[in-house]
């Protein structure tokens, strides 16, 4: 188990085992949108809403997957003023992360076409677009560029996304379809209590602030972790708060949120030259790390997702967390969440202060399939929903936008908490791989992340086997080129 080299402080019990009942917050759910008809049949359009949108598509048809986010859910709710300019008619499905690649994949290699644009994680770009099933989208941008209305500018786009999320091989295959993109999630009103700072500082001899060091992370998710019938801020507990909540799943979330440690420990996945370090010093050690963490998480940490994390921290009962920016609208939301006004953001910890914080890109990218039956229309489609009043709307809405545009609007900046630290969060973050064989690897990973989590082997030892079994994955693709 990782520990610091430093004398633990007295007064703070380590918890037990007990039993939590994990909230999945996401369904997979299909939304139609301005009815279902074929192409060419009866589609309405309203001249006066046109803004410069062509009208030459009008009667076709969209059918759309995204994954099932608030992004996705606002897309829903204003795409029938795409179908009032250009009379293209649009069906929305949405999925969950690990079901909506299921989906794409069996679409794309069946030849199935029962998706014209498909909302993909960035790291498959490459296994997608290396198969030929990508349409390039370099050449639509400029075949539509008279069609393409009000609003929309490809250089409001913030550009790092564009590389991370839609560049394979020198190509560009799609655009960023949202801005996700790691950060700290931490409970501001406790941190900053007065008698719980006299009591950390008494305990650990520096003065409770919002963590920017890993070691200050760990002690602060030690010192809030308490039993029910404990004191927290004056108030007497009706049931245990934890210090921390991590995605300890056999799954994608597991080994995100582990590469955010490994970033900053000197490990990961791929080195910038491009060779294998998922056994390197600085891997094993973060995910030691990792695992330190579970002695204060809620019970069944090792069976969470992103989902559990969110509504663990929206229940009020997790202190911090390593999580996406794009839970901090459930955080916000009075309707779904108990802590609307008590959270904190900041940047993803550091080894030694003075590091360079680093977060992890979560975008997704809007591809358009190669099979799709009209590819300009489909086009159009992705154009529109990163136009700026689009983009506005999901940043006002909860979601996260993709544009300068959204984030630096005057009105989303003082409304939005976390609006700061999205920016700041996107200007430093490192990418995973996105190399055609990252689905195997990731499987790899998931599997001995998981196996280091469960005490089923140490984490030096899952991660020479992960490193074994992705370099003959690899073969003779090693050094990786960056992309």
């Amino acid at each position: 188990m990782y520990v610091f080299t430093r004398t633990a402080p007295t007064g703070h019990r380590r918890h037990g085992a007990r039993t939590i009942a994990a909230t999945g917050l996401v369904a997979a759910s299909a939304i139609v949108l301005a009815g279902c008809g074929g192409s060419g049949g009866g589609t309405e359009v309203d001249p006066g809403a046109a803004n410069g949108w062509s009208q030459e598509f009008a009667g076709t048809e969209l059918n759309v997957l995204a994954e099932a986010t608030l992004n996705s859910e606002i897309l829903a709710e204003l795409a029938p003023e795409f179908t009032a300019m250009t009379g293209i008619e649009v069906n929305i499905e949405t999925a969950p992360f690990a079901q909506l690649v299921q989906s794409v994949t069996l679409d794309f290699s069946t030849g199935a076409g029962d998706f014209d644009v498909v909302s993909i994680p960035y790291d498959y770009l490459g296994a997608y677009a290396g198969s030929g099933y990508l349409e390039e989208i370099t050449p639509l941008i400029d075949a539509n560029a008279d069609k393409v209305g009000d609003g929309f500018n490809q250089e409001d786009i913030l550009p790092g996304l564009w590389a991370t999320a839609a560049q394979w091989d020198g190509k560009y295959y799609g655009m960023p379809s949202n801005s996700a993109v790691t950060m700290m999630i931490y409970r501001e009103d406790l941190i900053s209590d007065a008698g719980e700072q006299a009591a950390f500082k008494a305990a650990y001899g520096y003065d409770l602030a919002p963590a920017t060091t890993w070691e200050q992370y760990y002690d602060i998710a030690e010192f809030f972790t308490r039993d029910a019938g404990e004191t927290l801020a004056g108030e007497v507990l009706e049931q245990p708060i934890y210090g921390v909540t991590i995605a300890g799943k056999r799954h994608e979330a597991a080994v995100f949120e582990w590469i955010n440690y490994a970033n900053s420990f000197g490990g990961g996945v791929v080195s910038p030259e491009g060779e294998l370090v998922v056994d390197s010093a600085g891997s094993v050690e973060s995910l030691e790390y990792m695992s330190s963490l579970g002695e204060f998480s809620p019970p069944g940490y090792t069976s969470a997702t992103w989902d559990e994390v969110t509504a663990q921290l929206q229940q009020g009962i997790a202190v911090q967390a390593i999580s996406w920016g794009d839970t901090a609208g459930a955080m916000e939301n009075p309707e779904q969440s108990a802590v609307v006004g008590k959270m904190g953001y900041g940047d993803v910890p550091v080894l030694a202060e003075g590091d360079d914080p680093h977060a992890l890109h979560g975008a997704w990218t809007y591809t358009i399939s190669a099979q799709a039956e009209n590819v300009d229309a489909a086009y159009l489609f992705t154009a529109w929903a990163l136009s700026e009043s689009v983009q506005k709307s999901i940043g006002e809405l909860g979601g996260v936008p993709a544009t300068w545009s959204a984030f630096e609007d005057p009105e989303l900046v003082a409304s939005l908490p976390s609006w700061p630290q999205q920016l700041s969060s996107l200007e430093n973050a490192l990418a995973r791989p996105r190399n055609a064989e990252w689905p195997q690897m990731l499987e790899q990973l998931a599997l001995q992340v998981s196996n280091a989590l469960v005490e089923e082997s140490t984490a030096s030892d899952a991660l020479t086997d992960a490193q074994n079994e992705i370099t003959s994955i690899l073969g003779d693709k090693l050094p990786l080129k960056a992309f």
